[in-house]
C-alpha cells in the first residue's frame, strides 16, 4: 500500500478511536498515575498525537499549510466532541478543562513541529 494511504488510514483509525473513547461511557477502569490530573494528561497526549497524525496526513498529500490546517482541525474536533458530551443522552459530561487540555496538546504539538521544521530548514 502506498505510504500516503497508510498514513491517512492510520489517521482515520486514530480519529475514530478518539471519537469512540470520548463518546462512550467506559467507566473508570483505567490505571491511575495518582497525579490528580490523569484525565487531563490523557486529553493532552491524545490531542497532541491527533494533531501530529493529521499533520502527517496532510503533509503526505502535499497540502499547503498542513500544520495550520491540522491544528485548526484538532481544535475543531476537540470542541465538537466536548459539545456532544454535553448532550444528556450520551452519558458523558462536558468539561471546560478537558477542552483546554485538548487545545494545549494540539498547540504544543504544532509548536514542536513548527520548531523542528524551522531548525531543519535552517540547517540546510
Amino acid at each position: 500500500m502506498p505510504k500516503k494511504i497508510t498514513i491517512f488510514s492510520a489517521t482515520i483509525l486514530y480519529t475514530i478511536v478518539i471519537a469512540v473513547l470520548s463518546l462512550v461511557n467506559l467507566g473508570n477502569n483505567f490505571p491511575e498515575l495518582n497525579t490528580g490530573f490523569n484525565d487531563k494528561i490523557a486529553h493532552f497526549l491524545f490531542y497532541a498525537m491527533f494533531c501530529l497524525m493529521w499533520f502527517l496526513s496532510f503533509k503526505s498529500f502535499d497540502l499547503k499549510r498542513s500544520l495550520l490546517i491540522a491544528l485548526f482541525f484538532s481544535i475543531l474536533f476537540g470542541t465538537v466532541i466536548e459539545l456532544i458530551q454535553g448532550i444528556d443522552s450520551i452519558g458523558r459530561t462536558k468539561d471546560v478543562f478537558d477542552f483546554f487540555a485538548n487545545i494545549m496538546g494540539a498547540i504544543s504539538m504544532a509548536g514542536l513541529i513548527y520548531t523542528k521544521n524551522k531548525l531543519l530548514i535552517k540547517k540546510t
